[in-house]
């Protein structure tokens, strides 16, 4: 059989970026597998996205380097996988690489495994030539080969090794320890010595925002100085070189300690719980800049990101014309030619240093650390400034977009929109939400299972952040829009949660389905990674949907994963921020609010800013269908409120101001 690069039938914008590769490059699939045990040979794996800069660089240097494309061909069987098809594939062989290397993963990954699917070796960016005290890769590649052909016996048992560090890792349960108020201390310690006073963030560069710690800090403000904390945390990244205030959204994080610098990505699953963040933060603070900012989250996302059909986008590159950053990056003779003198010393004085370019020769946007406050209160100041070097980036080529359309992240996106909608009730909002979720249930759903991704057609069956981000989403829309369609749908995934992704022993739920394609190791972790612990998420919507429906299982099994989350976060407290703002402030007996009424006095009441705090489900009068648990709940007069926490209801309450009590006394 002859050998060829394999991917140019595949759908993934990634693969096909390296269909042209002199690599014989495969698809994950069994073929290549096949062969490689029939020509005994070991498999180099690589693992990207589409938008990653540092994929484009050693695609670039290596990739489509023919003579070291021989070396690969000759000796390996060459696989591509596009993490964000395949996050299974992803999660596990970064795990791997940590646990062989003890060092931290990322993209690009470089994965070496023997034919049963067995890594011995990995690493993420390996350079053309000796460089970045990084060996070359064609030296990577001898010293792999030399290894396998000679070392047989050190792979079989270092596989066993590996194996049974998963193992280990799967079965590792502490004595139980209930996340009380102790925790939360113990949380907030870890957090207040991390966070950089001087900058804002979390610890040094690269900057992240990571945002379930930021959702924390902002509901567990004890004094003045932790609002100052995070306020100023939350300013430095509104202003900084990670927002783009020409455009919109927020890029992926900062390389640099001053959030000057991005990394120049935009991805949606970081966009949709900035929105969140951000519509929090106008709620906490009253500080209209945030709500501005969630807007332009909103309007790049509906600008460049959005489908005709109603989805998301996952992502749009951080390289254009084959340079890093070159769309976002103003020359020097770009400025000159374009800007007067006086506009030219209004950017000088808040968004760069004219004499001084920060990037590649040219100049990023970014304030000046001493002048956010100035600048938040004279943004309007430059709105003819932004439109003329929007002018100026409309002459250029946009980066590249990804398509493809991912379930979990247009949910956690949809969750943001839901939040900025309960602020503002503009039409626009709910119009998009409408359409956002009609697209996934006519698209993403078949035979009452969900597909993860969207790419033309549906492509690969859902993983659990998939199932239970849809769930929570759809949970959120309930509190601004009752309907009977997605509250059903809602119980269906619910009831998959239990039947396809429950660890029925030892309880909590597992990355990949009971009918998923069987890898070495099955992924299950209340970790938070890129995105929120899908787990945790699973185990949050089980308990409000088994307390909106009165669904007993739903109730169990949520109390059987919280028993599971509790053995299983160690002392480091900060990789499971997203479980502990689960389960920090409540004795998990759910309070669920059903309001039925008319929509006009509902309209009233949502003017009340703690009503957006709180879990208040809105039912029309004229409602029908309704599923028999809610149906129960009929008012006798134009209002009617009903407060249940757990299993029991208190007396409805009958009258829309002693309710606007009721909620800002809570």
């Amino acid at each position: 059989m002859t050998e060829i690069n394999k991917l140019i039938k595949e759908k993934s914008l990634y693969l096909q970026q390296h269909a042209d590769n002199p690599v014989f490059w495969y698809p994950w699939c069994e073929e290549a597998f096949e062969i490689a045990r029939e020509k005994n040979k070991p498999i180099m794996l690589s693992i990207g996205y589409s938008a990653c800069h540092w994929c484009h660089v050693m695609a670039h240097e290596s990739f489509e380097d023919q003579e070291t494309a021989d070396f690969l061909n000759d000796n390996f069987i060459n696989i591509k996988v596009d993490r964000e098809e395949r996050p299974d594939i992803d999660k596990i062989y970064q795990m791997s690489q940590s646990i062989i290397t003890g060092k931290n993963g990322g993209w690009p990954l470089t994965i070496f495994m023997d034919n049963n699917k067995f890594p011995f070796f990995g690493g993420t960016y390996f350079p053309k030539e000796n460089k970045y005290g990084l060996p070359s890769f064609k030296q990577i590649l001898k010293r792999v080969i030399h290894f396998y052909i000679n070392n047989k016996e050190d792979i079989k048992s270092q596989n066993i090794n590996v194996l049974d560090v998963f193992n280990k890792l799967q079965e590792r349960e502490s004595v139980e320890r209930k996340i009380d108020d102790n925790i939360v201390s113990e949380l907030k310690i870890q957090l207040d010595s991390s966070i950089d006073s001087i900058n804002g963030g979390f610890g040094s560069s690269p900057k992240f925002p990571h945002f379930p710690s930021l959702f924390f800090c902002i509901d567990n403000i004890k004094s003045e100085l932790d609002r100052k904390k995070i306020v100023h945390t939350i300013d430095r990244m509104c202003v900084s070189g990670i927002s783009d205030p020409i455009n919109g959204g927020f890029f992926r994080y900062s390389v640099d300690d001053i959030w000057m610098i991005p990394h120049f990505e935009k991805m949606l699953y970081d966009n949709g719980p900035m929105m969140s963040v951000l519509c929090d933060s106008f709620i906490h603070f009253n500080d209209t800049y945030y709500l501005k900012k969630a807007e332009e989250i909103f309007n790049w996302v509906e600008g460049f990101m959005t489908s005709e059909m109603g989805g998301f986008y996952s992502t749009i590159d951080a390289d254009s014309d084959g340079e890093e950053g070159k769309y976002y990056v103003f020359t020097p003779k770009e400025l000159e030619d374009n800007f007067s003198k006086s506009d030219l010393d209004l950017l000088d004085n808040y968004l760069l240093n004219l004499s001084k370019p920060n990037f590649e020769g040219g100049h990023h946007l970014h304030v000046h650390r001493k002048k956010e406050a100035s600048f938040k209160k004279e943004i309007k100041k430059f709105d003819d400034i932004f439109s003329k070097l929007s002018d100026i980036r409309n002459k250029k080529n946009i980066p590249g977009i990804d398509k493809k359309i991912l379930l979990s992240w247009n949910c956690l996106y949809i969750k943001g929109m839901i939040k900025l909608y309960k602020i503002t009730q503009r039409e626009k909002y709910l119009t998009t939400i409408d359409k956002a979720l009609n697209f996934i249930c006519q698209n993403m759903i078949e035979d009452d299972f969900i597909y993860s991704c969207f790419n033309g057609k549906p492509c690969f069956p859902g993983y659990l952040d998939d199932y239970a981000m849809f769930a929570s989403s759809l949970m959120d829309y309930l509190t601004i829009k009752w309907d009977s369609k997605y509250f059903k749908i809602c119980n269906k995934l619910c009831f998959h949660l239990i039947n396809d992704f429950e660890d029925k022993e030892k309880g909590g739920y597992y990355f990949t389905s009971n009918n998923h394609e069987k890898l070495f190791y099955r992924p299950k972790s209340i970790s938070d990674d890129s995105v929120p612990s899908g787990l945790i998420y699973a185990t949050d919507v089980l308990l409000q949907m088994g307390y909106l429906s009165g669904e007993q299982e739903f109730i169990d099994s949520a109390y059987k994963s919280i028993s599971y989350i509790n053995k299983s976060f160690g002392d480091n407290m900060t990789s499971n921020v997203s479980a502990i703002n689960l389960l920090k402030d409540e004795n998990l007996e759910r309070e669920i609010i059903i309001v039925r009424t008319n929509n006009k006095i509902w309209k009233e009441i949502i003017k009340n800013k703690s009503y957006y705090q709180k879990y208040i489900i809105f039912i029309n009068n004229d409602e029908s269908n309704l599923p028999y648990s809610i149906e129960l709940k009929k008012p006798n007069n134009l209002f009617a409120a009903y407060v249940c926490k757990g299993m029991a209801c208190l007396k409805p309450i009958l009258n829309q101001k002693e309710f606007i009590e009721f909620i800002n006394d809570k």
